[in-house]
């Protein structure tokens, strides 16, 4: 049942992702298409379908905005008017089935109004986060170089200003990954964004996001141990070092201190390669292990984080043709999984999710 959710999901996103994308004319013409089908079968039929012609209104006014709804609206008014003449046998002209229309008609009118100005509304909201976030972006960045830059003379520093420049680094850090997050799960999910496949040294990636994440490791004092048994493999090293960043951010955020955190790189099924980032944390429970990687899903009762984070990790590991899933036991600690085609000829279907 939890699969069939999963491919349901993933069909519906397929869908309005393609629908998002599609012109007023082709929006109009595929709902005038939905609507002619729920004539037919209303006519020939012999059935009910009244709340049925709210669709092609709804997917009209919803991707192609309130022209388009208003032409489905008084479309629809008019074939259900038609379709209930025929079928009950009620005068076409009457008052009474005149008034009936205009009563649909107006409610149909409202409905798609109230549909288009919510779907302009959020189309707005968006666009001014992804111009926020974007502005962002540039002074985090700047503030980063000034702390490296001040960190590299730490020698002149008192103790307590170093460590100061240290945890001021590591959340300016988190928070351009954070910036960065936001602006990616927006593309990746529109499929706009461009992937740079080339043959990547595992270990040396591995390290590399220790590297990023070293300060807040000492300061957490948690250990990071790699265990890498997959030499190359060819991939997007950009997202896929974000990918384990995150990871890595997530198991930091919820280690307690001296405990470890591993990373393990080793051959998976299907010519893959499976990376495990295992913790020693709290844990995750069961019934959180799918919600955690959609958009804003968190673990009730944890604070921090946006929910964010793991979401790109999906969508990352996706469009690279790779899944991503999470084991977990409360109390002992969280193993987060994914794999991807060592090989691009090797590559499996993207989209098998979570």
């Amino acid at each position: 049942m939890r699969a069939l959710r999963r491919f349901i999901s993933k069909r519906l996103q397929t869908a309005d992702r393609w629908l998002d994308n599609r012109a007023q004319n082709t929006i109009l013409l595929v709902s005038l298409g939905l609507a002619l089908l729920i004539g037919f079968v209303d006519i020939h039929g012999n059935s009910n379908l009244l709340i049925v012609y709210v669709l092609p209104m709804a997917l009209g006014a919803w991707y192609g905005g309130r022209r388009v709804g208003v032409v489905l609206a008084i479309y629809c008014s008019a074939e259900w008017f038609v379709a209930a003449s025929l079928t009950t046998g009620t005068p076409a002209f009457s008052l009474d089935a005149l008034i009936t229309f205009l009563v649909r008609l107006a409610i149909f009118l409202v409905l798609t109004s109230a549909l288009a100005r919510q779907r302009e509304s959020a189309r707005q909201q968006k666009l001014l986060t992804e111009f926020i976030v974007h502005d962002l972006r540039s002074p985090i960045s700047s503030a980063i170089t000034g702390l490296q830059t001040l960190q590299l003379s730490a020698d002149h520093l008192a103790p307590e200003d170093a460590e100061m420049v240290s945890l001021s680094l590591i959340s300016n850090q988190r928070a351009l990954a954070l910036v960065n997050s936001m602006l990616d799960v927006s593309k990746l999910e529109s499929g706009s964004m461009d992937l740079h496949i080339e043959e990547v040294f595992v270990e040396r990636m591995v390290m590399d996001c220790f590297a990023q994440l070293e300060l807040w490791a000492r300061g957490s004092q948690v250990e990071l141990v790699a265990d890498v048994h997959v030499k190359t493999i060819e991939c997007d090293p950009i997202l896929t070092t974000r990918v384990i960043v995150n990871l890595l951010s997530n198991a930091l955020k919820f280690s307690p201190p001296r405990t470890q955190i591993h990373v393990s790189v080793g051959h998976g099924p299907h010519g893959t390669a499976r990376f495990s980032v295992t913790d020693q944390g709290p844990g995750i429970p069961a019934e959180y292990l799918q919600s955690i990687f959609e958009p804003f899903g968190q673990v009730k009762g944890t604070k921090g984080g946006t929910g964010l984070g793991l979401a790109f990790c999906r969508l990352a590991v996706n469009v690279q043709g790779g899944r991503i899933w999470a084991e977990s036991h409360v109390g002992k600690g969280t193993s987060m999984r994914f794999t991807l085609p060592i090989h691009r000829e090797k590559s499996i279907e993207p989209g098998n999710g979570t």
